[in-house]
């Protein structure tokens, strides 16, 4: 019974019902506008060749039913197809009220043709179109299949008890064909709306899991990208990123004949503070500077990066660079000023030594040049006492 009530019903996780539901509105409107504009064609047609015979359409009681039923449905449809039109050109529209919309319109084109079909009994015809109406409906309807079964049961139910009073004009008994042909059209067509609607939820299932899959294989590539950059103890860029990453925004900067500086920083005595407290100490204390570091430097021309150990490296590009110096002067007012605390340790101040070089316009210097004179103002700085800046002339 649960196997069965999941086949009639929406097949997968209702978290899915949304998206599915989305992406079929989205994908099918235009093809019911379309389908809508040939039924107004279709009618507008038929009421003009019943206006133009002999005794136009209200001639008698059976080609006014015509003639109405004819009306009715235009009306209708021209309806639902302006409303179509408007949720087409608004698509941030609540998608549920089409497929309620959707539900009444293909419940009413059921019993149209059941009424129709009702008219044409009184000719002698058959079930024409009773048939082709139903067949329609199953290939277009949105509905769940366990709605389709009621309305297309309900219609099946309504044409049968209502057959016996439009018999047949020559006398015929055709009240077994009618029930076993109306019967044979109600069943194929529900099994045609329900194969269709599972066909339909289940390629828009497949593209959401496909396309939930890609954003899951980006996002875990980015990660592990991140990952393979990003130095873990204190977030900021490694070595790596230097090399694969900053060298090519230093070569265009380059080209560009922009303004760069390269400062090169130090924690003054952290092999002591590292020795006296312990390495977790250590390391509380170069994830703390860092954090200053990041909150001091945050403009998008700057690349900040741990070049390993306690050493820190920061490039700067275009305007960013044209004030390194101040910058400079700031990081390391920062971090002497900044207090780090790390458990069962009482808290002290850290300071920084900075080396800076700076070009502007670039020159044909090379990164590893920029490095290599950023390192060597870093060393004049520790032998000027540590804590201050030096700028390498």
């Amino acid at each position: 019974m649960k196997e069965i009530k999941k086949y009639l019903d929406f097949p997968f996780e209702k978290s899915y019902l949304e998206p599915i539901k989305k992406r079929l509105f989205q994908n099918v409107i235009r093809t019911h506008i379309a389908f809508q504009s040939l039924i107004i064609i279709f009618q507008l047609i038929m009421m003009l060749s019943i206006s133009l015979r002999p005794g136009g359409p209200f001639f008698k009681p059976r080609r006014t039913a015509y003639f109405s039923m004819y009306v009715i449905l235009a009306v209708i449809t021209l309806g639902v197809l302006i409303i179509n039109v408007i949720l087409a050109k608004k698509q941030s529209l609540n998608h549920h009220f089409y497929f309620q919309l959707n539900f009444f319109y293909m419940g009413f084109l059921c019993f149209w043709s059941t009424f129709v079909t009702l008219n044409d009994q009184l000719g002698g015809n058959g079930l024409n179109v009773f048939t082709y109406v139903m067949l329609t409906v199953a290939v277009l309807t949105l509905s769940k299949p366990w709605h389709n079964i009621l309305i297309m049961g309900g219609n099946f139910l309504l044409l049968n008890c209502l057959l016996p009073y439009f018999p047949d004009p020559h006398g015929a008994d055709q009240s077994f064909n009618n029930l076993m042909n109306s019967m044979f059209t109600t069943v194929l067509a529900i099994a045609i709306s329900t194969i269709f609607y599972r066909n339909r939820i289940m390629s828009e299932y497949n593209q959401i899991i496909i396309t939930e899959q890609y954003n899951l294989i980006n996002d875990i590539n980015s990660q592990l990208h991140q990952e393979v950059l990003t130095d873990k103890l204190t977030g900021l860029y490694n070595r790596r990123y230097l090399d694969d990453t900053v060298k090519n925004i230093f070569r265009k900067n380059q080209e560009e004949h922009n303004s760069a500086a390269c400062m090169m920083l130090d924690i003054d005595f952290f092999k002591q503070y590292n020795d006296t407290y312990g390495h977790q100490a250590g390391d509380n204390c170069l994830a703390a500077i860092s954090h200053l570091l990041s909150r001091d430097i945050k403009t998008e021309d700057v690349c900040l990066i741990r070049y390993g150990g306690e050493e820190f490296l920061i490039f700067l590009f275009g305007e960013s660079s044209l004030d390194a110096k101040e910058k400079a002067e700031v990081i390391r007012s920062s971090v002497e000023q900044g207090l780090y605390n790390t458990p069962d340790i009482p808290k002290r101040n850290m300071t920084i030594s900075i080396g800076l070089y700076q070009e502007s316009p670039m020159k044909e210097t090379d990164m590893e040049r920029f490095i290599f004179r950023a390192d060597q103002a870093l060393y004049e700085a520790k032998k000027n006492g540590r804590n201050c800046v030096v700028e390498y002339k």
